[in-house]
């Protein structure tokens, strides 16, 4: 992904929330401790207290956070985000030591957050940024295509065109501020991605000067059936032993349930299990999963010893990660490193 970001010409400000941890960020920012994007104050406090700094706070900020942001204002610097006039006037009541650094979420699709950039509204809180008299700046345009997760399995295309939606919405939005006098071109910066637009990214990404894809350090099964990624390229694997036979129902009982990898992608049997093309995770409870064949066909029980451990590919490996509280990471078949994992929010 650093290669990719320098051959379109862009800085990679890699959103850390699927792994939360130090390790995983310097390996994402090639050991630098500076521009990444999270999703929590948490993790902003977090990567701050390891001497990280340029922090994107990618989540509109409620009122009742602007004290805690305005502490870590104080430490580093951070940029908080808006996508309503509320918000923005929730920070312009504190009077804090420094300017606000603004991050405006722009809609280029998704329909999750962001606002219309042809709408009103979205002037107008850029008008209040230019006419708060110091109190704030306007830093960035963001964006993030998540609507690409919607995308029919395997059509690269729609990915693709979908990163060319988050490009063309920022740029537009771009050059329409500095033609109304309230940017300058070559100081606002520009964002965008999710991580299967950051896999296929358009042609070229001129006039951006970011991208923060995140899922892409580990993968995981979802983005494999999307097409960001070969199988063999999820890093994140579940561990988990075979605790029970059951040659009456055919299934294997395992102790991990949704607490250890999350209830995500039930409809596709929560991910895969590595090496096991004809297993599949039946069902989840909160400590216990159901395992059983894919075609019916009866178990050899002979082959799944009580105690024999299997490898879950995960559905999503951000909720599969947030269920733990350490990494633990493998060569071959030994933990090489244990990494500590941000709680909380």
């Amino acid at each position: 992904m650093l290669e990719r970001a320098e051959k379109l010409g862009v800085e990679l400000r890699p959103h850390v929330k699927t792994h939360k941890s130090i390790q995983g960020a310097l390996i994402q920012t090639n050991n630098r401790t500076s521009k990444i994007t999270v999703s929590t104050l948490a993790e902003a406090e977090w990567f701050a207290d390891a001497g990280f700094s340029d922090i994107v706070y990618a989540v509109p900020i409620d009122p009742t956070k602007v004290e805690r942001a305005a502490r870590l204002c104080e430490k580093t610097s951070l940029h908080v985000m808006v996508d309503n006039l509320q918000q923005l006037d929730a920070l312009l009541t504190h009077s804090g030591e420094k300017p606000w650094s603004i991050v405006l979420m722009c809609d280029s699709g998704y329909g999750r957050d962001g606002v219309d950039v042809d709408s009103d509204e979205a002037m107008k809180i850029v008008e209040r940024i230019k006419g708060s008299d110091g109190k704030a700046n306007l830093y960035m345009l963001y964006t993030h295509g998540g609507h690409s997760y919607d995308v029919e399995y395997g059509n690269i295309a729609e990915i693709v065109q979908t990163s060319e939606q988050e490009r063309d919405t920022v740029v537009k939005f771009a050059k329409k501020l500095y033609e109304a006098g309230l940017a300058e071109e070559g100081k606002l910066i520009t964002g965008v991605g999710s991580t299967p637009t950051c896999s296929h990214p358009p042609s070229n990404l001129d006039e951006i000067s970011e991208m923060h894809p995140g899922n892409y350090f580990t993968y995981d099964y979802n983005q494999h059936l999307i097409g960001s990624c070969a199988l063999e390229d999820i890093a994140c694997k579940v561990c988990t032993r075979i605790v029970g036979h059951y040659p009456h129902t055919n299934t294997l009982q395992i102790d991990c349930g949704w607490t250890g990898t999350s209830a995500q992608g039930k409809e596709y049997n929560y991910g895969a299990i590595e090496f096991e093309d004809n297993l599949k995770i039946d069902n989840l409870k909160q400590e216990a999963g159901t395992v059983t064949t894919k075609d019916g066909s009866k178990i050899d029980f002979s082959k799944y010893p009580i105690g024999k451990m299997l490898f879950i590919l995960p559905w999503h490996s951000c909720a599969s990660i947030h269920q733990h509280r350490v990494i633990n990471v493998v060569e071959g078949e030994e933990v090489v490193d244990i990494w500590d994992v941000c709680d909380g929010w």
